[in-house]
């Protein structure tokens, strides 16, 4: 831009439009890779197993976390952090419903609560606007869906609502998949679930539950002596729900021993 000769409102907004524009064409292009891709996803699938469904694989936290860390560390003179993360967020939630259009696409469960206007806006601001959504009135019915891979739950962590988070301990493939609100620095309101096997980004939390009668700084300092930076998130019905810095598998053995006769892994979530 000359300094002496700045360019006019006119002008700016005539770039504006032409950037518009080209916006709008790399969209449409990407969008069209999408359907590319769930078209090569289903014939894979088809390969592997038989009566095989695009949806199965739709979600890729992993991939989609760093992905946007990626874009989050590349150079920038004007553009927040925030807006990067909406804008990608609705581009893949839009490539998802595209990829996943054979197969019904994705859906949102979330349990009717105090909270589910709050939980509602949260999940449409990790998951985007495409998929279709609705409530039910037991957090048990969102995990139930969730067995579904078509299928999200996004359930508070309100402890008035119980500890509808122990039941995944029971689950053979329902997983906490992503805390909401996804930008907040604070400890999560809300999980999601769905019938994913989370995958280590680096950069992660992972969420144990524990039916220890001891307190929750005394196991918060028990974590820390076997190596954990844990934080406690909720405790209901005397079960108690931490959040584990760092990504931990299911079976690690210093979660063993002393630590509750009801505990394990439930799922870990990506952080960006």
């Amino acid at each position: 831009m000359d300094i002496e000769n700045p360019l006019t409102l006119a002008d700016l907004r005539l770039k504006i439009d032409a950037l518009d524009s080209e916006l709008l064409r790399l969209v449409d292009e990407r969008a069209a890779l999408g359907r590319a891709i769930g078209e090569a996803k289903a014939r894979e699938e088809a390969k592997a197993r038989e009566n095989a469904s695009a949806s199965a694989v739709l979600l890729r936290p992993d991939r989609e976390a760093m992905l946007i860390r990626k874009l989050l560390k590349m150079p920038r003179k004007a553009a927040s952090d925030g807006v990067v993360v909406r804008v990608w967020r609705e581009l893949i939630s839009e490539n998802l419903r595209i990829q996943g259009q054979a197969a019904g696409g994705l859906h949102l469960t979330l349990s009717a609560s105090d909270q589910s206007r709050e939980v509602l806006v949260w999940a449409r601001e990790r998951f985007g606007f495409a998929p279709t959504y609705g409530y039910v009135n037991d957090p048990a019915a969102v995990i139930a869906a969730a067995r579904d891979a078509r299928n999200l739950g996004v359930v508070s962590l309100d402890p008035r609502g119980g500890p509808w988070w122990a039941r995944l301990l029971a689950e053979p493939r329902v997983r906490v998949i992503a805390a909401l609100p996804e930008l907040s620095t604070s400890r999560p309101h809300a999980l999601a679930v769905a019938a994913i096997a989370p995958e280590p980004t680096g950069d992660d939390l992972t969420f144990w539950v524990s039916d220890s009668p001891a307190r929750e700084n005394v196991l918060v300092e028990t974590l820390s002596e076997r190596g954990f930076a844990a934080e406690w998130l909720c405790t209901a019905q005397g079960l108690k729900l931490f959040a584990l810095s760092g990504y931990v598998q299911e079976h690690d053995p210093r979660l063993g021993g002393a630590l509750g006769s009801l505990s394990g892994i439930i799922g870990a979530a990506p952080r960006i």
